[in-house]
């Protein structure tokens, strides 16, 4: 085996973002375990897809209120996150253990991504709510954007473009 390649969450590994969440814990602890193995690995921490909002939101529904969690995000074309990992996967690498970061072009809440989809007539997890709503439930963390690498390669990709 050459390296081990991984995907994971960007913010994920952040104990200040993933002190109550299980599945982020996991991950954190995933990333440990191969940033620690005595194979090189590259971590290809990812921000959230266009694809998980409509299916998040779809989650949050009541009927005709949606109630999201404060999320600052800056979310990417799977397929670009793909290309991403891929690379990492195939290209020559020197380091060891390496991390790279990828995200969207665009920075904004799910919430207001959630609307914009709505307004182009699209549905969020096959409903239609009538009132978008946000609540800070999964915390300050990641209300204020502990979801965003500061330094990350960032897809060309917008979320206007992917609505069409």
């Amino acid at each position: 085996m050459g390296r081990i390649v991984y995907l994971s969450i960007a913010g994920a590994a952040d104990p200040r973002l993933n002190g109550g969440d299980g599945y982020y814990k996991g991950k954190a602890v995933q990333e440990s375990i191969y940033q620690q193995a005595p194979v090189p690995s590259v971590t290809v921490r990812s921000t959230q897809w266009f694809d998980f909002i409509p299916a998040t939101m779809g989650m949050v529904n009541k009927g005709p209120v949606a109630l999201a969690p404060t999320m600052l995000m800056a979310p990417a074309l799977r397929e670009e996150v793909a290309d991403v990992v891929a690379d990492a996967a195939t290209a020559p690498r020197q380091a060891r253990h390496e991390i790279r970061a990828v995200r969207g072009p665009e920075a904004d809440t799910i919430a207001n991504f959630a609307r914009r989809i709505l307004m182009v007539g699209g549905d969020l997890g096959g409903q239609r709510p009538a009132v978008v709503r946000e609540a800070p439930y999964l915390g300050r963390g990641i209300a204020n954007g502990g979801l965003i690498p500061q330094d990350a390669f960032i897809t060309a990709t917008r979320f206007e473009d992917w609505l069409r």
